[in-house]
């Protein structure tokens, strides 16, 4: 993935991409990867000045992955058999915007990771799928849901990590038609939110979802955090729309949203979408989205609860 995003660097020159190939093909003969430290550096072509350097490497790895300006790429030209310079440059910022990474400090740099995931992603919704884009993203979301800690999808992640919900949503849509299973795993995978979850034990456990109003104070360098909450709520009520019909996966994502999502105002608003989507058509409405809407609505407040059921009385029988 590091060479990838060197050697497709569009500001390299041909004679050191050459220089770079040659060297590679002589590490990839060899049993056991070269030392990468200061007494081997005459190995290493010059890499120091294409990659990001010290604290600020965090924020600013999605900023190397937007350099390789792709859409000016000629996209028809095939490196190796089913490779183009598109295909790579998609499956550099799939690698890119996955990656496990620390909030920055400060309200301008959260907003400039905010900024920079969501131009990327925008960039990537230009593009049409094909069969060769999707099995690259098939393949990326297998590798980030069992990678290590260089993913944000994988199994333990930071609690100060960068939250995966925009990246998630945005995959989710992607694979939904493809890998029904591979996308749902993705995205509830990426509903957690450590930050708050930490705060649970400080709060009041009788009311385990009005901790969100006592993080902000514990944490005030998250400045975004009422962002990062809102795109949390997007990708449940997305998923929530895709399951419906679907019993088992609507349970699913209830849970998930029980679990992982602590704002009052934002359980209330999913139990509003619920009712939405299981009354959208003419015909009868989605009994266990009207389920999900009743119990999500009886977790908030009383008066929520008492909204949703006057406002349709089918939800009386439930």
């Amino acid at each position: 993935a590091l060479w990838m995003c060197i050697v497709l660097n569009p500001h390299c020159k041909l004679e050191q991409k050459v220089s770079w190939l040659t060297q590679l093909k002589k590490w990839n003969g060899m049993d056991v990867c070269p030392w990468e430290d200061g007494n081997h550096g005459n190995e290493l072509p010059n890499l120091t000045n294409a990659l990001p350097q010290g604290a600020n490497a965090n924020q600013e790895n999605m900023g190397q992955c937007k350099s390789l300006e792709y859409q000016h790429l000629p996209a028809h030209k095939f490196l190796e058999e089913g490779e183009s310079y598109l295909t790579l440059a998609v499956e550099v910022a799939l690698i890119g915007l996955g990656q496990q990474r620390i909030m920055p400090d400060g309200l301008y740099a959260q907003e400039k990771v905010c900024r920079n995931e969501e131009q990327l992603i925008s960039k990537l919704q230009e593009i049409e799928l094909d069969d060769t884009l999707v099995k690259i993203f098939r393949k990326q979301a297998v590798f980030l849901l069992e990678a290590g800690p260089y993913s944000g999808l994988g199994e333990v992640i930071h609690r100060d990590s960068v939250p995966m919900h925009t990246f998630a949503k945005y995959l989710f849509t992607c694979l939904l038609p493809h890998d029904a299973e591979l996308a749902y795993k993705s995205a509830l995978r990426a509903m957690r939110l450590l930050v708050l979850e930490s705060m649970a034990s400080l709060g009041d456990t009788s009311r385990p979802h009005h901790i969100a109003s006592v993080v902000p104070n514990r944490y005030p360098r998250w400045f975004t955090l009422s962002h990062i909450e809102s795109q949390q709520c997007e990708l449940a009520s997305t998923m929530l729309t895709a399951a419906k019909g679907n019993v088992q996966r609507l349970e699913t994502v209830l849970e998930s949203i029980q679990k992982n999502i602590h704002s009052s105002s934002h359980i209330f608003k999913l139990a509003q979408d619920a009712f939405k989507i299981a009354t959208l058509m003419d015909s009868l409405p989605d009994i266990t989205l009207l389920k999900v809407s009743l119990e999500l609505g009886l977790q908030t407040v009383p008066t929520a609860a008492l909204s949703l059921l006057s406002s349709n009385p089918a939800l009386h029988k439930l």
